[in-house]
């Protein structure tokens, strides 16, 4: 039986045996299956500000983690090699969310953060830890696109206390022809976010040809003031070539040191 993805905005039909764009949620037997849940393939102890977090918990350590996956297909990518990878062909073990709880304690960090990759594919092991997590009185921080539909971001971020979120452009054709997905949901993951009361920041990649003119990154500002308020922290990022924009220079730091 063929199904259909309703998590994001993609609405992947599904064959019997083959899995969504993101690789990790498969039609096992008419029933769409995330089989990375409980199986990260990247586990670290990072400080909190390389997520990039600055104003939730600062000074602190966050336990991180990924399964492999992802819903975007950028060109830039840094982690491609799990991002883009396929399950049955990374490194994983077993971590179940009490686990993870347990790991973090161990470690003495005061929150998880589910990141590397996008937290929103491996949902549904995503919204269980942060459910242990909170349970344990601990704290959640999401780093993620934002590409996902609203009814399932409500849900998750309903578990969440902190959100990073990546505007990569105010243009859709950006979106289109280096991430392979759209504009519109990830502004919309924003103001929700806002809306709900989370800590939000939100980071932007200049990336040099790509999205780094003078009137590209007022667009940036501007709408970030109209919609979330000036408040809102915003990360300007630099750019450097790996995966297929190998062909571009690092992005100049006079780039983003423009006031």
């Amino acid at each position: 039986m063929i199904v259909q993805c309703e998590l994001c905005p993609k609405g992947c039909v599904i064959e019997p045996g083959r899995s969504g764009e993101c690789r990790i949620r498969v039609n096992v037997d008419g029933r769409l299956t995330a089989v990375t849940y409980g199986y990260p393939c990247a586990v670290h102890v990072d400080p909190v500000e390389k997520k990039p977090v600055y104003h939730f918990l600062p000074g602190t350590s966050t336990f991180s983690l990924a399964t492999v996956g992802c819903n975007l297909h950028c060109k830039n990518c840094q982690n491609w090699e799990i991002s883009q990878g396929n399950p049955e062909e990374q490194e994983a073990a077993w971590l179940p969310p009490g686990h993870i709880v347990e790991q973090a304690r161990k470690y003495r960090c005061e929150s998880v953060s589910y990141t590397y990759t996008d937290p929103v594919v491996y949902y549904e092991y995503t919204l269980d830890t942060c459910r242990r997590v909170r349970e344990a009185g601990l704290r959640n921080i999401l780093v993620t696109a934002g590409y996902i539909n609203e009814a399932p971001l409500r849900e998750l971020f309903g578990a969440a206390d902190s959100v990073r979120i990546d505007l990569k452009s105010m243009s859709d054709a950006f979106y289109r022809d280096v991430c392979d997905a759209s504009l519109a949901p990830v502004l919309r993951s924003l103001e929700v976010a806002k809306a709900m009361g989370l800590e939000l920041e939100v980071i932007h990649l200049v990336i040099p040809t790509l999205n780094d003119r003078d009137e590209d990154l007022e667009a940036v500002c501007r709408w970030i003031r109209e919609n979330l308020g000036r408040e809102t922290p915003l990360h300007f990022s630099r750019f450097f070539p790996q995966y297929r924009l190998i062909n571009l220079p690092p992005t100049p730091v006079s780039t983003l040191e423009k006031g």
